[in-house]
């Protein structure tokens, strides 16, 4: 059953409303299965759209976060290669300047 489809849900929700007719009688049977089939499927569409921003929107966090964590594995690399490095005469004077300070 794919409730995506609006004649899937119709057909499933009027098989499921059978035995409510039977109680209720054929005076309201009908208009009540009419209305209340009418408010579900906006309800299920609605449901679908929130979870359709909700994915939507947990995706473009993961995003986020993806990004951020390679930039810090970026800058966490460029780091310990600065730190590796071996320095010229004059950056270890500079480093011995700033050092004293």
């Amino acid at each position: 059953m794919n409730f995506s489809k609006k004649d899937d849900r119709i057909k499933y929700l009027e098989d499921k409303f059978d035995n409510l007719i039977d109680v209720i009688g054929q005076n309201y049977g009908e208009p009540l299965m009419e209305e209340l089939i009418a408010r579900l499927n906006v309800t299920i569409d609605e449901f679908n759209d929130e979870m359709q921003n909700l994915f939507k929107a947990l995706r473009d966090r993961e995003k986020e976060r993806e990004k951020y964590l390679s930039n810090i594995k970026n800058e966490k690399t460029v780091k310990k290669s600065s730190k590796n490095k071996k320095l010229t005469k004059w950056e270890e004077k500079f480093k011995e300047l700033e050092n004293s300070k």
